[in-house]
């Protein structure tokens, strides 16, 4: 299950809290484009029912919760938070574990620094980070650092001024040009929308969970990244598939970018063990020396790398498996 972490004041916690309602800032003056909105749009896109929402509050440097999506997530301008505009919305009630102390960044450090957590990103390459997902056993090691502080209670918290229901509008506010999707973030929107309602399994097989812009130690973040967890032990992760996304032309720099974030990952994440990783590209076309590479590494290295092509079809990607 997909747990995700929003970062707060401590102002707009208390009315989060109070409203049942999180959400992620308009882009800032100057920065607001159609790119930047769909980019904004794709964090979000993948979020669905019952997801575990956590929220770190930035003055007291504290991580708190945990509640729960309820329903889709959507886009609305009604002005809810005072000190600007939170327009790509989510609902939340509260979960089973009603924690009252909270989860200090010091002890979270820890856990990373002890490679307990890895995906924790309060800043991204481009500056701060408004919100971000993180794996369902990373989850657990969080869960089980705030059972340690607080006495277990299953009792469950109070919505005070509840929010009020939306229909999920995410898809309906992405930007198109001539039918296609007009942006990468777009394409990055749509395919998390799939992934959170659990499609392509035709494809990729019965993932058990995933991860969007997960970040490396080389300056930039993997696109997607599938995990599976094994059938006769629960929890535990046996293999994973790094997926790089491209707009157009998937070309040799993509590949490249691809191909990287795989060794990181060996090297990181999994002590060298080739198994435990696979590849895979998604793109409109590709360049034919990116092909023929492909075709090489498979043949040669036994290490292969799935080519997917996408079409846009009525409000829905569809990829097509087309490598040799």
């Amino acid at each position: 299950m997909a747990v995700h972490i929003f970062t707060v004041s401590e102002e707009n916690y208390k009315i989060c809290v109070e409203k049942g309602l999180v959400a992620l800032p308009e882009a800032k003056e100057g920065q607001r484009h159609d790119n930047v909105f769909d980019g904004l749009l794709s964090r979000l896109s993948g979020v669905k029912e019952d997801d575990y929402v956590l929220m770190y509050v930035i003055k007291s440097k504290s991580l708190r919760g945990v509640w729960q999506v309820e329903g889709r997530p959507f886009y609305e301008e009604t002005r809810v938070w005072e000190d600007r505009l939170y327009p790509f919305r989510c609902r939340i009630k509260w979960s089973k574990y009603n924690f009252q102390n909270a989860l200090r960044l010091d002890d979270i450090n820890d856990l990373r620094n002890t490679g307990k957590i890895w995906t924790w990103a309060l800043e991204r390459s481009t500056g701060s980070n408004s919100m971000f997902s993180i794996s369902n056993g990373e989850f657990l090691t969080l869960l089980t650092e705030f059972m340690k502080i607080n006495p277990f209670s299953t009792q469950k918290g109070i919505i005070m001024q509840p929010y009020q229901y939306r229909e999920f509008n995410i898809i309906d506010n992405l930007h198109f040009q001539d039918d296609e999707p007009k942006y990468e973030f777009t394409i990055m929107a749509l395919l998390s929308a799939e992934f959170a309602r659990g499609s392509y399994l035709d494809i990729f097989g019965n993932y058990s969970d995933y991860l969007s812009y997960v970040p490396t130690n080389l300056g930039k973040e993997i696109d997607f990244l599938l995990m599976y967890d094994s059938p006769i032990s629960e929890g535990q992760v046996v293999s994973y598939d790094i997926i790089e996304v491209k707009r157009d032309v998937f070309n040799e720099d993509a590949l490249s970018q691809l191909i990287s974030y795989e060794s990181w990952f060996l090297q990181k994440k999994v002590s060298g063990d080739s198994n435990m990783v696979r590849t895979t590209a998604i793109a409109k076309s590709y360049a034919p020396d990116v092909i023929q590479y492909v075709s090489q590494r498979s043949h040669i290295e036994n290490k292969p790398i799935k080519l997917l092509q996408y079409s846009y079809n009525n409000g829905k990607l569809d990829l097509i498996d087309i490598s040799v």
